[in-house]
This record gives C-alpha cells, sequence and structure tokens, in this order.
C-alpha cells in the first residue's frame, strides 16, 4: 500500500510541476509579447518575418482547427509539439501537400523512428515555393502604364530539421527540435537557426492530456543588407499550451462509450506570439473501427481560416497501416487552401 501510495505522490508531484512548467512560460511568453506594446492600439503585425513558419503542416492536425499538440501523436508532430512523435509505436513516414494562398506549393516531408528505450529521433524538410512572379518596374522609361518587363523571378522557404524526444516516465515525454531556415526571394536571401521544444503528459484521468510548445527560438534574420546596414527582424515565437480529454472510448477511460469501436477526442489550445494577440483552437476527431475519422474545428481570432473540416482513412496493408488524410479550412475573401497528407506506419 505504501509503494502505491509513493507513486501516486510522485505521478502528482510530476504533474503539478508540469503545469507550472506550463504555466510560467506560457506567462514569459504573454509578458514578453506585451512588453512590445507602447499602447493599447499598437499593432504588432509585420514584425517578423519567415511567415511560412506559422502554415500549419498536417492534415489531420488542420482539420481540428489545429487543436492538436495535445492529441495527434504522430511523425507530422514535429511541426507542432516535438514531444509527441514519442507516439511512434516503430517507423513512421508522411509526405503533405498543401496548395497555400497565391497559387504556391507547399510540400513538407517527416520520418521517425523509434531508438528502443533511447528515444525516438525524427527528420523532417518543408519547401514552400511562390512559383513564377512577373517582374516589373517601379517606373515605365516610355511612359506606358504597363511597367511588366516580360522576364520574372521567383522565390522559396525552406527549412529542416531534426527532432528527438524520449519518454522520461509512462506518462511523460519530452522532445527538442533544432532546424535550419532559408528564405530567398529574387536576388534576396537569408537563414537562421531556431530551435523548438515541448511536453506531453498524460493526467491519468478519462484521457486528459496537457501539452505545450515552444516554437521558432533563434535570432533575427537580415535583408536588403547595403554596406553596414540592413533591415533585421526577429522570428515568429509561438507559444502553444493545450488540453484534450475522451469523450467517448470503448475502454471506458473517457466520459462516455457507445460501444466497440467509437471514439471521440476533443482539444482546446491557447496561442501566443510575438507578432499577434493571443489566439484560440477548438476541435476534435470522431474514429470508428481505427479506420474513418472525421475532423472538425474552429479558430477564434482569426481574419481568416476560421472553420477547419476534414477526413481520413487508415486502412492496414501487409502489416503496415497507411493513413489518408484531407483537410479544408474556409476562406472568405481569399481562396480555401486544400490539405493532403499520407503517411505510413509500422
Amino acid at each position: 500500500m505504501s509503494s502505491i501510495k509513493c507513486q501516486r505522490e510522485s505521478r502528482g508531484s510530476v504533474a503539478i510541476a508540469l503545469v507550472s512548467v506550463c504555466l510560467l512560460i506560457w506567462s514569459t511568453g504573454t509578458v514578453s509579447a506585451q512588453s512590445l506594446e507602447p499602447d493599447d492600439d499598437f499593432n504588432k503585425g509585420a514584425r517578423t518575418s519567415l511567415q511560412f513558419l506559422k502554415i500549419g503542416i498536417g492534415a489531420r492536425q488542420a482539420a481540428m482547427g489545429e487543436a492538436s499538440i495535445a492529441i495527434v501523436r504522430d511523425v507530422n508532430s514535429v511541426f507542432w509539439n516535438p514531444a509527441n512523435i514519442a507516439g511512434i509505436e516503430k517507423f513512421e513516414t508522411s509526405f503533405s501537400y498543401v496548395r497555400w494562398l497565391g497559387d504556391m506549393n507547399y510540400v513538407a516531408g517527416a520520418l521517425g523512428y523509434r531508438l528502443g528505450t533511447i528515444g525516438i529521433v525524427s527528420g523532417y524538410l518543408a519547401s514552400l515555393d511562390y512559383g513564377e512572379i512577373p517582374e516589373a518596374l517601379v517606373t515605365s522609361g516610355s511612359g506606358n502604364s504597363d511597367t511588366r518587363t516580360g522576364n520574372s523571378f521567383s522565390g522559396n522557404d525552406f527549412m529542416a530539421g531534426l527532432t528527438f524526444a524520449r519518454e522520461f516516465t509512462d506518462r511523460l515525454s519530452i522532445g527538442l527540435s533544432g532546424k535550419y531556415i532559408h528564405e530567398g526571394l529574387f536576388t534576396y536571401s537569408a537563414s537562421t537557426i531556431a530551435w523548438d521544444v515541448g511536453t506531453n503528459y498524460d493526467l491519468g484521468y478519462k484521457g486528459i492530456r496537457l501539452a505545450m510548445s515552444a516554437q521558432n527560438f533563434g535570432g533575427a534574420v537580415e535583408f536588403l543588407e547595403e554596406g553596414s546596414q540592413a533591415e533585421s527582424f526577429d522570428l515568429p515565437i509561438i507559444f502553444r499550451i493545450g488540453l484534450s480529454m475522451n469523450l467517448l472510448s470503448p475502454d471506458g477511460n473517457a466520459l462516455g462509450s457507445l460501444g466497440n469501436g467509437h471514439a471521440l477526442r476533443m482539444g482546446v489550445e491557447a496561442i501566443n506570439t510575438n507578432d499577434f494577440n493571443e489566439r484560440f483552437h477548438v476541435g476534435g476527431e470522431y474514429t470508428f473501427n481505427d479506420f474513418l475519422a472525421v475532423r472538425a474545428g474552429y479558430r477564434m481570432n482569426y481574419e481568416e481560416g476560421n472553420l477547419a473540416l476534414g477526413f481520413g482513412v487508415a486502412p492496414e496493408i501487409s502489416g503496415m497501416e497507411v493513413r489518408v488524410d484531407y483537410a479544408y479550412v474556409g476562406y472568405e475573401f481569399l481562396d480555401a487552401p486544400h490539405r493532403f497528407s499520407l503517411t505510413l506506419a509500422y
């Protein structure tokens, strides 16, 4: 009895410590972001560069309104919360595609492998292609209103990184990512290194999980360098804290049950960045027989891209799980982006 009591007290201490760390990091990020504002009317927009880092990768995560850092524990978690790759059982690889705004194409790939009791390691790549952009001058020498030269140029954003995560207890996992980031447009380019860190903790009650991640810690990048002068911009630092719960599950570890095969999990998430006010996400995922998934979510305090919907199927082929996911995020004034992901898991 004393042994069980000690274990419970130890787990309770871990939970309290983790919650305290999450709240401390969150409050630090909030104070840091607020310190940039000289008054209530100050607009933090256009303070950061490399905006592609805020585009969500992974159709499953996007379909839940991005309320995913406490729910999804697959290889695409490297783009959200590095601790969540601890959900990889042996090996996973994934490819994602987004037809982004302005006919831009965003592709990403990741693979992860479990190294026994040592931990889980993952590598990933992502690239946003701007496409061909018509070249134009500020003014035309002939006085013509059409200043296009007939030439074109292009640009792209690129990211490559490595992630390591480890399960320190049967409930707590912690992950760390290091990544190289590059942006190029016409003859201009900039590169830097950034870091992500995250945690995921299973409270052991009704499937409740608490997760936190802090992304894009790194130096500023400089553009338009002229001699000793250059414009410097910070990276979009993102603090996330999320909570999820099983609403339905066949094993009884939830608020209710509809019998075998039915599962429903929902999550809420708060976001704080250094270039915008606080935002909130809510979403969920219903699965039937671990084969069919239907997802929905909503993002609050966004001017565009609030409602998200999606679905996925996960057939097993020759002992390999094949997951195909799709997400639609509604935009009112812009073309709605469509996301597709293909994941293979052993």
